[in-house]
């Protein structure tokens, strides 16, 4: 009762502030467009903001031609573009002006080419200011230009794991694989890049991209083409935004604050709904193996302290055995004998309080009944001969299922309902989504450049929709990576794809930070990671220390899950050791402690759009400096998260925004005031976190450093596997340059011989 009662208050205090927020006093609503008497310059602006700023010499509209060319492996794509054409449109016309509409008309100064532009507002939502642009004949590149300050910061993106700010970078817009180190200099990179065509990726590369971005003039500006598209802003006086084929529409707003402009962005994208409440009783233990070893993962967990509020067994569906190792049997049905009476145990442990997750993807194996049965229905994405597309995830071949094909689409969802929803999931991760191919061919009949970015968005349409049809958004998750615009209107929980063990900071546990930052502001607010991460190579593994810091942050967002990695023999588990267990246990019951907390954010931003993890900028608009860090966070707006991402440190630098703020660090009790950057202790289960003296929340705060004592035996990471692994490395090295000594001699003994000859 006292739960519902909160809840109700929480809905009364939210809708007043709300309501406070839209009457407070605005600048006058609409575009306002300025040409100068001779025509040769226009501005146009929006709420008071400058966004276009056009003269012969910085024209705001070109257009041109091109011919792009994509090759996929495994999801990355090499994308080569080539220009043919660039046009300037220097003259302009306003053919039409007014409030709510004006029309400009962009041209050569022979008029060739020509561009209408519309401003339009919508007078009746009292938001929604958008840009539309025609594309002239011919012509199949469109180059925006919008109009920036030099010190402004832009932000968005989509999910961004390398730069939170995006002034001095570029940004492609394709849904694809983040690559396996995403560091040009580094060797792992160029490695993978060599033998997965790209696969080690790039600062740019994203599961996520998406056209929106938010400006430190608190305003956003979200482009609705699902083309391929690049949004640079390298410049110091515009940003200039290409886009391929039709540039569809701009939308952009204003807010008085950055809250008002998430709420704002969020109304016209889509909000996610709260997580069901079982989540906040624990960790998702990532475990797998079949029955008899998951269940005795939970009972060993339990006995270590640890609070496990669901098992998620990705191998539901069985393995498959590949030149590659173990895989998951891609048919999405219940493997039987590898879990037996599967049913039976979902039951008894959801009346213990612990549920069951599994794991699914669009893609079908081809020796599978399923991908027999989609086949003989041409319910597959389908190849320019008609027959279904095939391709390569690694050691065995699958077929897509076309969600353009309506029946195609009703036919998986009905497989997903009968195989996992009536079996009594309570949620699954629904993976990838973006391994589209340029010369797929849909049922649709769009092109399969269209349909590529929007094919993550159908995907979690489709996920959205058999949890609501079967009357189960309050009991049942979800989690994906891949999306594009529109995903915020379907996707209930993001997580950040396939990170790598180690402290990269491009692809390591730096890197979720700015991704969950860049995707809050780009209007999705639920985001978590793998804890441990998920990459292992030969010369990139997974210790203890690495383990427990990805574990330790995971503490203060809004879920827990943990991941066994794609090499589970060769990673250091939670189930490791019962040392580890145990010190796991600490930061999963920590969760728990702090879960009305969560709950109240994820709440709010269920309602109103405002992301759980905030940039320190949302809370301290006056603090220069917060504009700049990326790699801490404010966790609502009580708690400030500055992550250990480094090995083998045990000190810690944070940056306290706010002059007048009052900060208190979490496990000492000491006072800072703000608008200076301290260092503190960390070792490992002790992260950087500070709370606000004033918050209300404080008594709960207090509490964490005696109801959670820091367990003091965790010997140094490199006692532990660290030197077993060192050794390991050693002797692949060793191999690879005798290998390489043998086969230099083979060539040239045979070289010899030749010459003898």
């Amino acid at each position: 009762m006292r739960g519902v009662f909160q809840h109700v208050l929480l809905i009364l205090i939210l809708t007043l502030a709300a309501s406070n927020l839209s009457a407070e006093p605005q600048t006058e609503r609409g575009f306002k467009v300025t040409q100068s008497t001779d025509g040769s310059s226009l501005e146009v602006t929006f709420d008071g903001l400058t966004i276009m700023h056009h003269d012969r010499e910085h024209p705001a509209i070109s257009v041109g031609s091109g011919v792009t060319t994509f090759k996929e492996t495994y999801g990355n794509f090499l994308i080569t573009d080539n220009v043919l054409e660039k046009v300037d449109l220097v003259n302009v016309e306003v053919e039409q002006k007014g409030k709510n509409k004006h029309v400009l008309t962009f041209s050569t100064r022979e008029g060739t080419y020509k561009t209408k532009v519309m401003l339009s507002y919508d007078d009746e939502k009292g938001l929604d200011h958008v840009i539309a642009l025609s594309l002239p004949k011919d012509a199949n590149r469109t180059w925006v230009r919008l109009y920036a300050e030099k010190e402004e910061h832009v932000y968005g993106g989509g999910e961004q794991f390398s730069h939170f700010d995006l002034r001095g970078h570029s940004f492609p817009m394709w849904v694809r694989e983040q690559g396996v180190g995403r560091q040009s200099w580094d060797l792992i990179t160029h490695v993978v890049d060599q033998v997965h065509g790209g696969g080690g990726g790039n600062y740019h590369t994203t599961y996520w991209p998406q056209p929106t971005v938010v400006s430190s003039r608190r305003y956003f500006c979200h482009f609705t083409t699902n083309n391929y598209m690049v949004m640079d802003f390298d410049y110091p006086n515009h940003h200039e935004i290409q886009i391929w084929g039709d540039p569809g529409r701009i939308v952009l707003d204003s807010g008085h604050d950055f809250f008002d402009v998430s709420k704002k962005l969020s109304g016209v994208l889509g909000r996610q709904p709260p997580l069901p409440e079982w989540v906040y009783s624990g960790t998702i233990l990532g475990v797998q193996g079949g029955t008899d070893t998951v269940l005795e993962h939970l009972r060993q967990a339990e006995k270590n302290g640890v609070k496990v509020s669901a098992l998620w067994v990705q191998d539901w569906v069985g393995k498959y055995h590949t030149y590659m190792g173990k895989r998951l049997y891609w048919d999405w049905a219940w493997d039987k004998s590898w879990y037996p009476g599967l049913d039976n145990v979902i039951k008894e442990y959801k009346s213990k309080g612990v549920r069951f997750l599994s794991y699914i993807n669009p893609h079908l194996i081809v020796e599978g009944p399923m991908f027999k049965e989609a086949n003989l229905k041409g319910y597959l994405v389908a190849n320019s001969s008609g027959q279904s597309y095939l391709q390569d995830f690694g050691g065995f071949f699958c077929g897509t299922v076309d969600l353009t094909n309506l029946d195609a689409y009703q036919w998986f969802k009905d497989v997903m309902k009968r195989n996992m929803v009536d079996l009594g999931f309570a949620g699954w991760m629904a993976d990838f989504g973006e391994y589209l191919a340029t010369d797929m061919v849909y049922h649709s009949g769009e092109s399969a450049e269209t349909v590529h970015n929007l094919y993550p968005v159908l995907w979690a349409r489709l996920n959205r929709e058999v949890v609501e049809e079967a009357g189960k958004l309050d009991e049942i998750t979800i989690w994906m990576r891949a999306g594009y615009s529109g995903s915020e209107n379907y996707t209930l929980l993001s997580w950040a794809g396939d990170q790598t063990v180690d402290a990269r900071i491009h692809d390591g546990l730096a890197s979720v930070i700015p991704a969950a930052l860049s995707l809050a502001v780009s209007g999705f607010g639920l985001h978590h990671y793998d804890i441990g991460g998920y990459i292992t190579l030969p010369t990139i593994y997974r210790t203890e220390e690495v383990l427990l810091r990805y574990a330790e942050a995971a503490v203060f967002t809004p879920v827990m899950r943990t991941h066994e990695g794609n090499r589970p023999d060769d990673s250091w588990q939670v189930f490791s050791s019962a040392d580890t267990f145990r010190q796991f246990g600490r930061l999963t019951r920590m969760y728990v402690h702090l879960a009305g907390y969560i709950k109240r954010q994820v709440r709010e931003n269920s309602m109103l759009g405002i992301p759980v993890q905030r940039p320190l900028f949302y809370h301290y608009p006056d603090d220069r400096r917060a504009y700049s860090e990326q790699y801490q966070y404010m966790f609502g707006p009580d708690l400030l998260v500055a992550p250990v991402y480094h090995e083998e440190v045990d000190t810690w630098d944070a940056y306290l925004p706010g002059e007048t703020e009052e900060w208190v660090h979490l496990w000492t009790g000491e006072s800072y005031t703000g608008g200076q950057v301290v260092s503190v202790s960390a070792p490992v289960g002790e992260p950087p976190v500070f709370y606000r003296a004033a918050s209300t929340w404080a008594d709960v705060f207090r509490k964490i450093p005696t109801d959670f004592p820091r367990l003091r035996d965790v010997p140094p990471a490199t006692t532990r596997w660290g030197l077993l692994w060192h050794l390991r490395i050693a002797a692949v090295l060793s191999a690879g340059v005798v290998g390489s000594l043998l086969a230099c001699s083979c060539v040239l003994y045979r070289n010899r011989k030749r010459k003898t000859s």
